[in-house]
């Protein structure tokens, strides 16, 4: 408010010294002042009004200016919160999906395979993770997996019989729930970075499936003649094993070992173990 004031006053003392043109009698006109009646003199006036443009541009900086309109509003507390969901924070999941080879030696002779594609692993499943420290986390796992086994034809034959095809294959459709223990490496942000996984897992074959290929009768008018055969009541339904998994980001390695048998029954005893490892690849889907 001072400051409005000052140029204000200023602006008016110096019309103090302005001369009003009166009429006056005898037809003469004069000067006169409302500064007390005196004439001011040229040097006043001159001193007076040389600083005019001066105190007007002081008065109008004294004004105060206009508001400004509020274009982003922002509550930087808020900003400022730490999230307890993500990559690196307490709590993070996602989907995942994989696939893996058969791999280990059979029990015996009689339940040789044909390694490489014919034997894989395919799975989808979604993952959550419990993080407790910079290097520590333990991880839940749902998944599907579809295992199948490509049964050799050749040499000794006994799984799941002596018949030779020209393919033949069991499958099984599995539910299982996975347990791991993180153990992450190195500095990151709120990133996966590296990790090593310890896994405990088991489930319930779900369904089974035998399948075989053989050459048509003449005059069939196929190539192929195909038979499956569904609920095998040989095949065991509850499988469990153990695991590694060693990652960085989405990609990470994988390893599993089943502990149990797969078949049971008679044939648990009967026939020959088919190979319990299976290494694989999976792909995080974040």
């Amino acid at each position: 408010m001072r400051n409005f004031l000052q140029p204000l006053l200023a602006v008016l003392a110096c019309a103090g010294h302005f001369p009003l043109l009166v009429a006056t009698t005898g037809g003469r006109n004069r000067l006169a002042t409302t500064g007390g009646g005196r004439e001011p003199g040229r040097a006043s006036w001159r001193r007076c009004w040389g600083g005019a443009p001066l105190m007007v541009l002081s008065l109008l900086g004294s004004l105060p200016g206009r508001a400004q309109q509020v274009l982003v509003q922002a509550d930087v507390a808020a900003d400022t919160l730490r999230a307890d969901f993500g990559p690196n924070r307490r709590y993070f999941g996602h989907l995942f999906v994989g696939g893996g080879l058969v791999l280990g030696p059979a029990g015996g002779a009689g339940a040789r395979l044909r390694y490489g594609p014919p034997s894989r692993e395919l799975e989808l499943g979604a993952r959550l993770k419990r993080r407790y420290s910079p290097t520590l986390a333990l991880t839940l796992a749902v998944r599907y997996a579809r295992l199948s086994y490509g049964l050799a034809q050749t040499g000794p034959k006994i799984v799941p019989g002596p018949t030779r095809h020209r393919r033949e294959s069991l499958t099984l459709h599995q539910a299982q729930l996975e347990g791991g223990l993180r153990l992450n490496a190195g500095h990151r942000g709120n990133i996966v970075g590296h990790y090593l996984d310890l896994l405990a897992w088991g489930g319930w074959v779900a369904g089974t499936a035998h399948r075989t290929e053989d050459d048509p009768a003449p005059g069939a008018g196929a190539s192929t003649s195909a038979t499956t055969g569904r609920g095998l009541r040989y095949l065991a339904r509850w499988p469990a094993g153990l695991g590694l998994r060693l990652g960085s980001g989405r990609l990470a390695l994988t390893g599993r070992y089943r502990l149990t048998a797969v078949f049971r029954g008679r044939e648990a005893s009967a026939w020959p173990e088919l190979p319990r490892g299976v290494l694989g690849l999976e792909i995080g889907l974040f």
